[in-house]
């Protein structure tokens, strides 16, 4: 967002759903009279790619955080795991990451986590429409999941992981759509100032 308001020079701009510092993938940005079209983009269901890597689980849930539990994953076969994976599937109860950025006593949840003042967010509604597993190994699973706003992918990696008898994080995330718009129809961060030399900036953007 800095890129793009840099090149907008106080013009209006905004995105439609932040991402997760480790992860990667589609974020939609809205400049000019399109920035009124950001609410309905964020209600829009997401699309993810993931890697959930098995037998140890860390503070923030994924791979950047620091190894705070480990136990044993005993490799099970595809069917078996989406089996497992099914349950999570329609409307269920989740609780977000304490390394996020929801409210918790008036602050954001990673700065008091940051802190060592571990409180875990209320839980929260979330719809995952479908979680399909791709791929088991010895070590970890990969998996696409679509779900509504407000679903913690990361969170839903630490359930599934749990109901599997062990411990996990996630080691890779790419969310691969919003709504409509998928990675294939992306541009990299890097070429948007060639894009930004067009007539018009009242376009909406899929970036990566």
């Amino acid at each position: 967002m800095r890129l793009v308001k840099k090149h907008l020079r106080g013009g209006k701009a905004g995105h439609a759903g932040t991402l997760d510092p480790f992860a990667d993938g589609v974020l939609l940005v809205c400049t000019g009279r399109e920035t009124r079209t950001i609410t309905g983009l964020v209600d829009a269901e997401k699309e993810y790619q993931a890697r959930l890597r098995l037998g140890m689980e860390t503070d923030t849930l994924d791979i950047s955080g620091t190894i705070c539990a480990r136990r044993e994953w005993r490799l099970q076969e595809v069917a078996a795991v989406q089996e497992i994976a099914d349950r999570f599937v329609g409307e269920i109860e989740q609780v977000p990451p304490v390394f996020s950025a929801l409210h918790v006593d008036g602050q954001r949840s990673y700065k008091l986590a940051r802190a060592g003042q571990l409180k875990s967010p209320e839980p929260r509604r979330v719809t995952v429409f479908s979680l399909k597993v791709a791929r088991v190994s010895e070590n970890s699973l990969d998996f696409t999941v679509v779900c509504s706003k407000g679903t913690y992918i990361r969170a839903l990696a630490r359930d599934l992981a749990l109901a599997l008898g062990t411990v996990g994080f996630l080691s890779r995330l790419t969310r691969t759509r919003i709504g409509p718009h998928t990675l294939q129809e992306a541009i990299e961060v890097t070429a948007l100032p060639q894009m930004f030399n067009m007539n018009s900036l009242e376009h909406l953007y899929s970036c990566r």
